[in-house]
């Protein structure tokens, strides 16, 4: 017995030893089992384990030999929100690049490498427009830059070769996009729009959209003009969409298909320029009583002729349109001769004393500002939208505005923030306004005034101040929105001129 538990330890020793042996054989079966994998995600779910993730990639890239050839790259990528992650396991099922490829293209569209311009304005609007080549983005602004711009001004402003204005004439002072622009390179989906050539990108850029181009069949009579206004058209925009023609005074053929399409650029081009232009400066009417005439009867007796006067203006425009200008100086080359008129006063025998003053002649309207003046904006469609009046600016913040003939002020406007407001509710967005009713079925707009000088109601003579020149409402500078309606609807207000 002595002896036996003499060998009690030796004999726990042994079988401690053989314990730890079985426990480390078992441990290391197990460890052999652990593998490195790649879980495929889509979206956060789980498609399935593969062996290789640059495997994987490498199969997409060779089967999608369709896309290759479409978009004409050299490699093809997997879609977004595929996501691919490393892990050890024990035990996995492991699916061959064929079963995980097969997955994903049932759930999305594989990518391309490219670039993604953002295209962002200051309310923070944004639209998105992907390119393979970003060099392509910049050779489709180019091109619509000079949709806007005459090329040889645009290479002249660049190269720093502009003439110098020596008399009369005009220059390029700045060029630049008024929208914020960044250019990202990404991975695009191919279910989105790449751009991929020039031409298809400047189309999308100048309409903002690649719908067909609506077309027009030409009438019997009809021309330039006639068409791209009874198609809400301006006359440029109708150049711009048909450049075959060169000039408004182009001729139609009857049955001529001509493209109607409206233009809707998706950023804004904005040109400054400096212009000295040499303007009339209109002679006034001086009458003058003439006792051998009678009451009643006028003689000319000295025919009036306009001056000139020098302008300096800074212009500037957003797609070829232009904004309200500043005139920084004026200056008289000649002066004009004044207009005189013999005033009869000598009275019948018959009694009739010819009391009060002859009427206005019909048709003889006075101008709603100060001289001088630049028109910036005609009575035309723009953007499909009809600009129903003249915008006159150039006058100056505060300057008179003058009522063009007698009549009544029907309604007025004349709570609106005079300067730098530009919001679209108060007045309609004319801001403050005047309306008067000249006879005859005419009511005068008088739109965006600072302030207004006259009440509802109240009779008008011709020439007298109804306010001052101002910026309120939606409005982009200090002018004047002058519209005519006859009966409702709106006539050039240059015609009660001719």
């Amino acid at each position: 017995m002595d002896n036996f538990k003499k060998y009690i330890p030796i004999i726990i020793s042994l079988i401690m030893s053989f314990i730890i042996i079985a426990i480390i054989g078992f441990t290391s079966t197990q460890d052999s089992k652990i593998k490195e994998v790649y879980n495929v995600y889509l979206d956060g779910k789980l498609l399935g384990s593969i062996n290789s993730k640059k495997s994987l990639e490498k199969y997409i890239d060779k089967e999608q030999k369709e896309l290759k050839e479409e978009f004409k790259v050299d490699k093809v990528y997997i879609p977004n929100g595929i996501d691919i992650e490393k892990c050890l396991t024990h035990d996995t099922k492991i699916l061959s690049e064929k079963q995980i490829y097969e997955k994903i293209k049932e759930e999305k569209s594989f990518t391309i490498k490219g670039y993604v311009i953002s295209i962002k304005d200051s309310d923070n609007n944004e639209i998105k427009v992907n390119v393979l080549d970003k060099n392509i983005f910049d050779q489709a602004v180019n091109k619509v830059l000079t949709v806007f711009v005459d090329s040889k001004d645009v290479d002249n402003y660049k190269n720093e070769t502009q003439k110098e204005i020596e008399t009369t004439g005009s220059i390029i002072e700045n060029i630049y996009i008024n929208e914020k622009i960044t250019i990202t390179e990404s991975y695009i989906s191919t279910d989105e729009i790449i751009f991929t050539d020039v031409t298809t990108l400047t189309k999308y850029l100048l309409f903002g959209s690649l719908d067909k181009d609506e077309e027009y069949v030409v009438k019997p009579g009809d021309t330039i003009e006639t068409v791209a206004f009874n198609n809400k058209l301006g006359i440029e925009e109708f150049l711009i969409v048909n450049p075959e023609f060169t000039s408004s005074n182009n001729l139609l053929s009857v049955g001529q298909k001509v493209s109607i399409a409206l233009i809707d650029p998706v950023f804004s081009i904005v040109v400054e320029k400096h212009i000295v232009e040499d303007l009339d400066k209109p002679f006034e009417t001086v009458e003058k009583e003439d006792s051998s005439m009678y009451v009643g009867t006028t003689k000319v007796e000295t025919e009036g002729t306009n001056g000139v006067q020098r302008v300096t203006e800074k212009v500037k425009y957003i797609n070829g349109d232009p904004q309200p200008a500043i005139i920084t100086n004026v200056s008289t080359i000649t002066e004009p001769i004044n207009k005189v008129v013999l005033k009869g006063t000598k009275t019948y025998s018959s009694g009739y004393n010819g009391g009060g003053t002859p009427a206005v002649v019909s048709g003889n309207y006075g101008w709603p500002t100060i001289y001088p003046y630049i028109v910036t904006s005609e009575f035309k469609y723009r953007w499909g939208r009809l600009h129903a009046g003249l915008d006159i600016s150039g006058c100056g913040f505060g300057s008179p505005i003058y009522s063009i003939a007698s009549g009544t002020v029907t309604d007025v406007v004349n709570n609106c923030p005079g300067q730098g407001y530009y919001g679209s509710s108060c007045g309609g967005g004319y801001g403050n306004v005047v309306y008067i009713n000249h006879g005859n079925g005419m009511i005068v707009k008088y739109a965006h005034l600072n302030s207004v000088t006259v009440r509802v109601g109240q009779t008008i003579s011709k020439g007298q101040v109804v306010g001052t020149m101002g910026n309120s409402g939606s409005s982009t500078g200090t002018h004047l929105h002058f519209e005519v309606r006859i009966n409702g609807t709106a006539i050039n207000p240059r015609t009660l001129y001719r």
